[in-house]
């Protein structure tokens, strides 16, 4: 692939440093609200203002988006993944007491002890991401990331099934690229 900002279906060359600050390319975040069929997002809880997703935000400067209230009705949440269990429980609880939809770019922890109340049983949907997402530092694309990635949509107006979220295995890629 020729493009930096597409999905590396390599592994990572070289050691890549592990970062909770890493910004989720701006077409995967379109790609995401297309696929869901969403309108824009209007509000990112884990960011720098540097990285937001939404006009409305909460940064470390402004509070702390794990405990703070969150606003909006459609929710961009790429949590750092060292915190990924507790911001997985508050994007549910969201869904799940005040509506609001969330699409969550996690790692696949499926193995993780708060896998399965957090997403199996909340989640409406997961969508197993090919290849590795080529994130941004700096407004640069570190190509080969050095984790695998899913999305994880939680919809009030979507059911969850009997034997829990829909689960899809899509391959992104920026428009005017496939």
């Amino acid at each position: 692939m020729s493009n930096d900002f597409e999905l590396k279906l390599t592994p990572p060359a070289g050691n890549v440093p592990d970062s909770d600050t890493w910004a989720t390319p701006a077409w995967i975040v379109e790609w995401v609200r297309e696929q869901a069929g969403w309108p824009a997002f209007d509000f990112d809880p884990a960011c720098v203002p540097a990285t937001a997703k939404a006009p409305d935000y909460i940064c470390p400067d402004t509070g702390d988006g794990l405990w703070d209230p969150w606003r909006g009705s459609t929710v961009w949440l790429n949590p750092p993944y060292s915190k990924q269990a507790l911001w997985l429980a508050r994007a549910a609880r969201e869904c799940r007491l005040e509506g609001r939809r969330v699409a969550a770019l996690v790692m696949p922890s499926f193995d993780a002890i708060y896998f399965r109340p957090t997403v199996w049983q909340e989640a409406a949907e997961i969508w197993l991401i090919e290849g590795r997402i080529a994130f941004e530092m700096d407004g640069e694309p570190r190509p080969g990331g050095n984790v695998r990635s899913c999305i994880v949509i939680y919809d009030p107006a979507l059911s969850i099934g009997p034997n829990g979220p829909r689960v899809k295995y899509l391959r992104p890629s920026p428009k005017g690229a496939e």
